[in-house]
């Protein structure tokens, strides 16, 4: 009785060391990713439950393999193949083990934020191998659909037949069946884009992401509100443009973007439709401007002041043009009051008419990378006010050299730390005991 009783107790005492040598996590290096669609040299095993630590345990040693760790999920267990064998093979032999339920590669997945447009790879200014960009592929893993949030694309009209922005239009319901209005020519609800300009912003902040055609916008889902102030050779008026806003405000825009420019003098009618849209809510995005040929002016200046950059309304942005190398875009506008910060604006690809896609430079297309990081952080925080969302943008930029002295911020337009920003408490009084 007493050596039986003495098996027993060798027995439990070896099953617990079988048990603490399974659960053991071996120190192993972790093998880089790679390109592959598994991890190299590594296998998942889940063990039918009426085996024994034992036999569990005698399944990997027999191939010369190592319990790298146990899951979470009963049953499982992260297995170090040895080195020379093929994956085929090891699956084979874990397969064909009666106490194994299943076996597999320890498969690799990889952000979905990459979207797979083919011209992806040309847009510089969301993933550039300098690292001279916005930061847009982390973001896209927190928010790439910005549709419960409205922007107004206040400009020449957009193509809304393009393939890469149909998808990504306003629906105004049957009032609206082109997806805004024109101010310019009918003066109806068809802002058709005949010039191309507004058509490219649009494709900027917001093309279709992720459907296998053609580019992306900064947000890959969004609502595009189509408004044409602009004619077919690009120019426009106080009046339709102070309509365009009203129309954006009261149908809904909760971001504007407005790529044009005068320097005609202080135009207090327009001022007062970018007062109206501060009371809506209403981010303002606007445009430093492109100096005469290639040199770039400070704005500031007395005689070379523009609007509607110069008006001081918070929530107005207005932005600036960086180059490939993140300087200063040489035909860009600067003023160290009144332009708040730069973005990319040289060489942009994007949406053009009759479904094709152009490349255009100008603190035109600087504009709209800001409008859809705007976009993006409404959709991200649906609670965000005009005020909170202009902080995120102004305090989460990065530091650019070539903007210190030169933007009010002397920063870029960065994408994840603007949506990581949080705006510091106020009113707080602390007493020190």
């Amino acid at each position: 009785m007493k050596s039986l009783s003495r098996a027993i107790i060798v027995l439990a005492a070896l099953a617990g060391v079988a048990l603490a040598l399974l659960q053991q996590v071996v120190a192993v290096s972790p093998e880089p990713l790679g390109g592959g669609v598994y991890v190299a040299g590594e296998v998942l095993v889940k063990f039918k439950p009426a085996s024994s630590a034992q036999d569990r345990i005698a399944s990997v040693a027999a191939l010369g393999h190592v319990v790298v760790a146990t899951l979470h999920q009963p049953g499982w267990v992260r297995v170090r193949i040895a080195s020379g064998q093929s994956m085929d093979q090891v699956l084979a032999t874990y397969q064909s083990d009666t106490r194994v339920a299943s076996a597999q590669p320890n498969y690799i997945y990889r952000s979905a934020a990459v979207p797979n447009d083919p011209l992806y790879g040309q847009l510089w200014a969301f993933k550039s191998a300098a690292g001279n960009d916005m930061g847009l592929e982390p973001a896209w893993d927190h928010i790439a659909d910005c549709s419960s949030v409205v922007v107004a694309v206040i400009d020449s009209g957009v193509n809304y037949t393009h393939p890469d922005l149909v998808s990504n239009m306003w629906n105004g319901g049957a009032g609206f069946p082109n997806h805004g209005y024109d101010y310019v020519g009918d003066h109806d609800n068809d802002p058709m884009d005949q010039f191309g300009h507004g058509t490219h912003v649009a494709g900027v902040l917001g093309a279709v992401g992720n459907n296998g055609t053609g580019t992306t916008g900064v947000c890959q889902r969004t609502r595009i509100m189509a408004v044409r102030v602009l004619d077919d050779t690009g120019a426009g008026t106080t009046v339709t443009t102070m309509q365009g806003i009203g129309f954006a405000v009261t149908h809904g825009a909760r971001v504007i973007n407005l790529s044009l420019v005068s320097s005609g003098g202080f135009d207090p009618a327009l001022s007062d439709a970018i007062t109206d849209a501060q009371n809506g809510d209403v981010v303002v995005i606007v445009v430093a401007g492109n100096g005469n040929g290639n040199e770039g002016r400070n704005i500031d200046l007395a005689g070379n002041v523009t609007f509607p950059c110069a008006f001081t309304q918070p929530n107005l942005l207005c932005v600036t043009a960086l180059d490939q190398n993140y300087a200063l875009a040489g035909f860009s506008n600067w003023g160290p009051t009144s332009v708040d910060l730069g973005a990319p604006g040289t060489n942009i690809l994007s949406t053009s008419l009759g479904g094709a896609y152009d490349t255009l430079d100008g603190t035109s297309v600087a504009a709209p990378q800001v409008a859809g990081l705007a976009t993006m952080l409404r959709a991200f925080n649906p609670q965000y006010t005009y005020a909170d969302t202009v902080s995120a943008i102004r305090n989460g930029g990065r530091s650019a050299d070539a903007l210190a002295g030169l933007t009010a911020t002397g920063k870029a337009a960065d994408v994840m730390p603007s949506l990581a920003y949080i705006n510091p408490p106020t009113g707080l009084t602390a007493t020190l005991q």
